[in-house]
């Protein structure tokens, strides 16, 4: 069986270190599941995510998950079919504060919290980059959202909920006129990995 290193962010619960140094997660678990269909045998790395993409570009790695698509990620690397779905959230830590459309954050002049080197889709990435104020972790962030450090922060509705669950934090609200959903994907320096990858998610009935 081949062996193939593949990337990815630290983003618990999808893929994570637990407390004894091994990776978990739901996201690993079915990305390691479809290359064993495929035949292949995967060491998984966790480091950030400008690393993982360097790694991937150079060829130092085979593959990376959970990747948003972008039209100049497209020229740099493979990207498989839909791996999932995701539901972002913006998030704030002010029980009064409404907003319908993501163009009021700017009107407001709201500050608004997100992690380095992160693609959000359109939306949030067109936002005055003046208001944005970066973060290395999402532990991070959210506690900056509770105590009103930023107005509002930009979270995956999966972590968030598990970082809650770490961690009780009183003031933490969804705006839910903001909410959207983005697809994810595993991203290939090979093409022909690539497609063994995206058939054995349809044949297998994996695509989500």
């Amino acid at each position: 069986m081949k062996r193939l290193t593949v990337g990815a962010d630290p983003f618990p619960p999808y893929q994570y270190y637990d407390q004894v140094g091994n990776i978990q997660g739901l996201d690993y678990q079915l990305v390691k599941k479809i290359f064993k269909s495929a035949g292949y045998k995967i060491k998984v790395i966790l480091a950030e995510w400008n690393k993982i993409e360097d790694a991937l570009i150079d060829k130092k790695i085979d593959a990376a998950f959970q990747v948003q698509h972008t039209s100049e990620r497209e020229k740099k690397y493979f990207f498989s079919k839909l791996f999932r779905y995701a539901t972002t959230e913006v998030v704030t830590g002010s029980k009064r504060l409404r907003l319908n459309s993501y163009a009021e954050i700017e009107d407001k002049q709201l500050s608004i919290g997100v992690i380095n080197n992160y693609t959000y889709g359109d939306a949030i990435d067109q936002l005055d980059s003046s208001l944005k104020v970066r973060f290395s972790d999402q532990s991070e962030l959210l506690k900056a959202i509770n105590d009103q450090v930023v107005e509002l922060g930009i979270f995956d509705q999966g972590v968030k909920e598990y970082l809650l669950k770490q961690k009780s934090y009183p003031n933490i609200y969804s705006i839910k006129n903001l909410q959207f959903i983005r697809p994810l994907y595993v991203v290939f320096s090979n093409k022909e990995i690539r497609n063994k990858f995206n058939q054995k998610m349809e044949t297998d009935k994996l695509i989500t």
